[in-house]
């Protein structure tokens, strides 16, 4: 069974994946199997191992025997991300967690199966990441962020609209964007188009819906973003 818990800054998601395609997408990841070993192909290197933490754009996937995954997608300009970077990754592409770890936040599962949410504030506190104000200082990227989250969809001329809220050109904003929180403006686009879609599916639990909501040009487009994104068809994301 599915389960997904949206936070703005960051997604958990309960899945049943069973054998992803390699993909990579802006996110900084936690997943963690349930009992048995996870099997990792990350940036072309294979390996078995409980939980690991994966860096923001690293070609990967993983899956388990059984399909079930827990799975933390932390947005990356969120202060979540920075902190494991600073805390865990130090640079590198992935981090195994070790024994005490995996048996901690196994158990934390456990005690909340059926309560996402306490799932989602358990493992965090965990592994001391705190919410704390957003990473991005600069004042005009920051509400460039936030008229994108106030957005019902991405429209076609976002950027245009973008600039005009900031007062730069879009070359300059692109290059601030990218400057700041480390990826393009074009790509953290792409991805919130597929975080809309996502909620708007919740909504209306119908992908031509949730597509159109969303600004992506058909339900096709919607479903081509999220094979690229997540490695597996939207059906499969949602199914339960």
């Amino acid at each position: 069974m599915t389960q997904t818990l949206f936070e703005y800054d960051h997604i958990l998601i309960l899945s049943e994946y069973r054998t992803p395609d390699i993909h990579s997408h802006l996110a900084s990841h936690l997943i963690v199997s349930p009992e048995q070993s996870l099997h990792c192909i990350v940036d072309g290197i294979s390996f078995d191992t409980d939980a690991l933490f994966i860096a923001s754009d690293i070609p990967h996937t993983v899956y388990s025997d059984t399909g079930d995954m827990l799975l933390f997608l932390f947005d990356t300009t969120s202060a979540y991300s920075d902190e494991i970077e600073q805390n865990y990754l130090q640079g590198k592409k992935y981090k195994c967690l070790d024994d005490e770890q995996v048996i901690s936040v196994r158990r934390l599962w456990t005690e909340n199966a059926m309560r996402l949410d306490s799932v989602d504030k358990d493992v965090l506190d965990y592994f001391g990441l705190k919410r704390t104000p957003d990473s991005v200082t600069d004042e005009r990227i920051t509400k460039v962020l936030q008229a994108i989250k106030e957005m019902d969809e991405i429209p076609e001329n976002v950027v245009s609209l973008l600039c005009q809220k900031v007062y730069l050109s879009q070359s300059r904003l692109s290059h601030l964007f990218k400057e700041v929180t480390g990826i393009s403006l074009s790509r953290y686009l792409a991805m919130e188009k597929m975080r809309k879609g996502y909620i708007h599916f919740q909504k209306h639990s119908n992908i031509t819906e949730a597509a159109m909501h969303a600004g992506f040009d058909s339900p096709s487009h919607f479903a081509a973003t999220c094979k690229r994104m997540f490695g597996i068809s939207f059906s499969e994301f949602i199914k339960s």
